[in-house]
């Protein structure tokens, strides 16, 4: 019975305002801070697409920093719980890709490609949905070689916050705490086999780490 009504789409839709309300909440308190705002400047005035990404633990604050004059698509399940997330950011002003790196994978990559070959922002979280944490999938790694554009690493960093229970410990913000957004730069995936791959996807890995580590300081 309770399933079957958390998967109901008027429920879903309820509570994603629910939840876009709690997340506003929590953020309009906290004072940010963009730590290289020429290097994200110069990225989102100058790009013809690329693929975004950032750990699954940092998705809390991205819908509210990312600002909705430059459109980011993000990946999502069609289950109730990727449909929450959906409308949930979809209040922030990001847009839905239906899909998912586990089931339909296929179908998932070829919408992001389409976003990226309009020359718009692909985002995702590369080791979700069930992780492990922090660790890079190969998908975007993928995606960004078959659609020729770079990846861009973002992370942020509070002072206060808690962690939500999970295999990720999403970190969610205090009220009233001081917050850092940061840019990595644009990394080139070149096309090639499966040692060019995974050669790019450790490069990837390692400057997602590098950027978190920086953010926490």
């Amino acid at each position: 019975m309770f399933k079957r009504f958390i998967r109901n789409k008027f429920v879903i839709w309820c509570l994603s305002w629910v939840v876009a309300g709690i997340i506003a909440s929590i953020m309009i308190t906290t004072r940010w801070k963009t730590a290289n705002r020429q290097l994200a400047d110069q990225i989102l005035n100058n790009h013809n697409g690329f693929v975004l990404i950032l750990w699954h633990e940092r998705i809390f604050a991205v819908p509210w920093l990312w600002p909705r004059r430059h459109p980011m698509y993000v990946l999502q399940s069609p289950h109730a719980d990727g449909q929450l997330m959906s409308y949930t950011v979809n209040r922030m002003g990001i847009r839905t890709v239906w899909g998912s790196s586990n089931r339909n994978a296929i179908s998932g990559l070829r919408g992001m490609k389409r976003v990226l070959d309009r020359g718009q922002i692909a985002t995702i979280t590369p080791d979700g949905p069930r992780g492990p944490a922090r660790k890079l999938a190969v998908g975007p790694v993928a995606l960004a070689a078959m659609a020729g554009k770079p990846v861009v690493p973002i992370c942020w960093a509070v002072d206060r916050y808690w962690r939500a229970p999970g295999w990720d410990g999403t970190i969610i913000p205090k009220p009233f705490a001081r917050g850092r957004f940061i840019w990595g730069d644009p990394i080139d995936v070149p096309k090639g086999d499966r040692d060019t791959m995974e050669s790019s996807r450790l490069k990837i890995e390692a400057a997602m780490n590098d950027l978190a580590d920086r953010a926490d300081r």
